[in-house]
């Protein structure tokens, strides 16, 4: 019998041959795959978006002295100046406004290797490295191409 040729391996937990392709402890059969490629999975910004807008009608409601002076009681620095409400919340919604602004600001695309099998689709490799995404995909694509010569079988970018 002879040795599976691998293609690509990253030492750890992806290793492509030209028979199988294995992620971790699962292992895919490259006949049982149908088609494949690199998807980009957009993140969501909603929760930053959401904190932004809360921020926003915070800080305006506090410039616009919607609260009544005295709702936390009386408020005094250590110099002893008087602090109402409504400059309470409006710093709240500043720290909201940036904490979004932050949140959108570190959320990043991830990259996936999408394979389709009898089973259904999955992402097989979820990566933030694009690079190492698409060596993935290439060694499946030379790997399909040994495995299925002539067959069209070929690289499909997916987004998401």
């Amino acid at each position: 019998m002879i040795p599976d040729k691998i293609l690509y391996t990253d030492g750890h937990d992806v290793t492509v041959t030209d028979s199988t392709f294995q992620v971790k402890n699962t292992s895919y059969s490259l006949k049982g795959i149908i088609k494949h490629g690199l998807l980009i999975v957009r993140p969501q910004r909603l929760p930053g978006i959401l904190l932004m807008l809360a921020g926003l009608i915070l800080g305006l409601c506090g410039f616009m002295n919607v609260f009544p002076i005295n709702a936390f009681g009386e408020m005094r620095t250590d110099s002893g100046e008087f602090i109402n409400a409504n400059t309470i919340i409006m710093w709240i919604g500043v720290a909201f406004f940036v904490i979004g602004i932050v949140v959108i600001a570190l959320i990043r695309e991830k990259y996936a290797v999408r394979i389709a099998t009898a089973e259904g689709e999955k992402n097989a490799v979820v990566s933030y490295r694009k690079e190492y995404v698409a060596q993935i995909v290439n060694a499946l694509n030379e790997a399909l191409r040994f495995a299925r010569p002539g067959s069209g079988h070929s690289f499909i970018a997916v987004k998401e």
